[in-house]
């Protein structure tokens, strides 16, 4: 290494801090984007369920057991 390729050990120290906290802060953005999509999906999922338990529900009509006669099985 030449002499102007050379960084001392406080430069190293500094540019492998900056690269971690870039790092981190990527992280967390991502982490939130995940946060924020699960909870949309989450609220949109319950939206459907109780709207199909209602609906279920309300157009739910009594059911007849068909008789078993003897001899057939």
């Amino acid at each position: 290494m030449t002499h102007e390729n050379r960084l001392s050990s406080t430069e190293r120290t500094r540019q492998l801090e900056e690269s971690i906290a870039r790092a981190m802060e990527r992280y967390r953005n991502d982490f939130e984007a995940v946060r924020e999509n699960s909870a949309r999906l989450r609220a949109a999922r319950e939206a459907l369920e109780a709207e199909n338990a209602s609906t279920h529900v309300a157009s739910r009509t009594p059911i007849r057991k068909a008789r078993r006669t003897a001899g057939t099985y």
